[in-house]
């Protein structure tokens, strides 16, 4: 999955701009770039929680992973900041993750109704949106 994100300069503190008087305002405007990032999704089972586990690599388009602070800043929505993402080595690939920690879901699923054959399903639109998994309608159908 990708997602175009806008993103500012970093260090632009646009009020503190000032301008000489020869400059034109446009010849020192700050400009939004938009950038492009790469979201993998990964289900893993964990064994200790004996529940699934959403794990998420997300980089930006030269590859450079993104810090703890720009994955809450692009990719977790603002109703779920206070989700326990961790960052550790994803159990199969070996490769560094964020992953939504578990340690919930167990008594969270436990209050939902659902038939248990829908489990991923029920459990994915909890915890899918978190990390902008998007689920396929025909999921549901």
């Amino acid at each position: 999955m990708h997602i175009a994100i806008s993103k500012r300069p970093n260090n632009v503190d646009v009020d503190s701009i000032t301008l000489d008087d020869e400059e034109e305002e446009e010849s020192c405007a700050v400009q939004d770039s938009t950038e492009i990032i790469q979201l993998e999704h990964h289900i893993v089972y964990s064994t200790s929680f004996q529940v699934p586990v959403l794990y998420f690599r997300v980089s930006f388009s030269d590859g450079t992973p993104l810090s703890h602070q720009e994955i809450f800043q692009f990719v977790i929505p603002n109703d779920y900041h206070d989700a326990n993402i961790t960052q550790n080595e994803h159990p199969i690939l070996g490769k560094p993750c964020w992953y939504i920690h578990p340690c919930n879901t167990r008594g969270l699923m436990e209050t939902m109704a659902f038939d248990q054959l829908d489990y991923i399903k029920a459990w994915l639109s909890v915890y899918g949106p978190i990390a902008k998994y998007n689920i396929p309608n025909s999921m549901f159908q």
